[in-house]
């Protein structure tokens, strides 16, 4: 009888002893690599070619050529040397417009976000420009400062910038506010309050607000090209529709679009896979995915 007692209390004690365990070890979050996300992607972008494929069954070349007549002729564009200096051009305009618009939105946003009175007077200014379409900002900039890179720049940079200030103010309202509270308990200096508590929480909104900027950036600077510039992707557009060439016309922008999702993937992506480490949810979705 009383051995059965000792079984049941080292039972007893035994399974508490795990449950004490369990709580003091965390569980480490395992990181792997996934083929899966990749391939979801890949997989979509083939759907996409196969459409256009099939579409182009049913219509003349000179309506809509199929992808692999776009495709060599994109890499025939590359043998010549007057694509890379369009290209960079526009990628000048692009990275200098985006600049700007990174750099006001950041302060407009955080404005409107950390300040009822900033919120107040700059909402409507912002939502204002937000609807003004992109082309009345490079028409305007074009007529200011002449047919030349400032005003592509320029009109990039203030179109952009309520999108960028709209991203960074959510993100801003979004700040946990316990963690504000618990940052002032310890006595936080107000530099130690934005690097460690304000910061953190806004460079997923930041990075969004970049991919953002940069998807905004290419659209504009390609408007403004078009309807006033004498170089750069957007022209070459306008200057291959006029000669009714849709095979050319479709080969510049699938060679942007190539471009763009190079940056995403080279530059973007572990850039946001760096700054976001710290987010364990993050992490561990990004495992298991």
């Amino acid at each position: 009888m009383s051995t059965s007692t000792e079984v049941a209390d080292d039972s007893c004690i035994r399974v508490d002893t795990d449950v004490v365990r369990g709580i003091e070890e965390p569980v480490p979050i395992k990181r792997r690599t996934s083929w899966k996300r990749p391939l979801r992607r890949f997989s979509a972008l083939v759907g996409i070619i196969v459409i256009w494929w099939l579409a182009s069954l049913f219509m003349s070349p000179q309506t809509l050529p199929g992808p692999f007549l776009v495709f060599t002729t994109m890499l025939d564009n590359l043998t010549e040397g007057d694509t890379y200096y369009q290209l960079a051009v526009t990628m000048g305009r692009v990275l200098g417009g985006m600049t700007i618009a990174m750099v006001m939105g950041l302060v407009i946003g955080l404005i409107m976000g950390l300040s009822a009175w900033g919120e107040d007077l700059l909402i409507n200014v912002v939502l204002v420009g937000f609807s003004i379409p992109a082309v009345v900002f490079g028409i305007l900039f074009i007529l200011w400062f002449g047919l030349n890179d400032t005003a592509a720049i320029l009109a990039v940079g203030v179109a952009a910038t309520p999108a960028i200030a709209i991203n960074i103010w959510q993100g801003t309202k979004a700040i946990d506010r316990d963690l504000m509270h618990m940052g002032k308990a310890f006595r936080f200096s107000q530099r130690s309050m934005l690097l460690k508590v304000v910061i953190p929480q806004l460079v997923p909104f930041v990075l969004a607000a970049l991919r953002t900027a940069l998807a905004i950036s290419w659209k504009i600077v390609t408007v403004v090209e078009l309807i006033g510039l004498s170089s750069g992707v957007g022209y070459m557009l306008h200057w291959w529709f006029g000669n009714f060439n849709m095979t050319q016309v479709l080969a510049w922008t699938l060679l942007f679009t190539i471009t763009l999702l190079l940056i995403e993937n080279i530059i973007l992506k572990p850039i946001e896979k760096r700054l976001t480490r710290w987010r364990p949810h993050a992490a561990a979705l990004e495992g298991t995915a």
